[in-house]
């Protein structure tokens, strides 16, 4: 396993190798990788390792969105502002533009936000984001 991740800062990570569950654990898994001087742990000597830690986090990979500036684009001009109203409610106004652009990438629940209320707003077309990244869910 020699893949380069990058952890997100303040993520917390586990050192309980001995853990029954450290396999297949996000937060043992990203340890294990982690090349950073320091880092954010958890206290060992406060897990439950005996195979029910509350902080338990599958390490499973997701696919992330990267923009959807393309859909944007085909929308008419009122439906175009209503959805970019939307999803500035939904997001903040700075996170939109940067959703949008896709300089901030959007998990799988956040892709179902946008997806519902560019349906809202009445397209109807299929559609896709501008590209799609795999990485850890964090």
């Amino acid at each position: 396993m020699n893949e380069k991740i990058t952890i997100p800062y303040q993520y917390k990570l586990c050192i309980a190798s001995e853990c029954p569950m450290a396999s297949t654990c996000l937060r043992q898994v990203a340890f294990k990788l982690a090349n950073e001087l320091a880092l954010n742990i958890f206290n060992p000597r406060a897990l439950d390792t005996s195979g029910g830690c509350k902080h338990y986090v599958k390490s499973e990979k997701v696919l992330y969105a990267k923009g959807f500036k393309g859909v944007m684009d085909k929308l008419p001009f009122k439906v175009h502002d209503r959805a970019a109203t939307y999803l500035m409610a939904a997001f903040s106004e700075r996170t939109y533009y940067r959703i949008r652009k896709g300089e901030r990438l959007l998990s799988p629940d956040e892709q179902i936000i946008v997806r519902n209320i560019i349906t809202r707003v009445g397209y109807t077309e299929p559609w896709e984001f501008d590209a799609y990244v795999e990485d850890f869910l964090w």
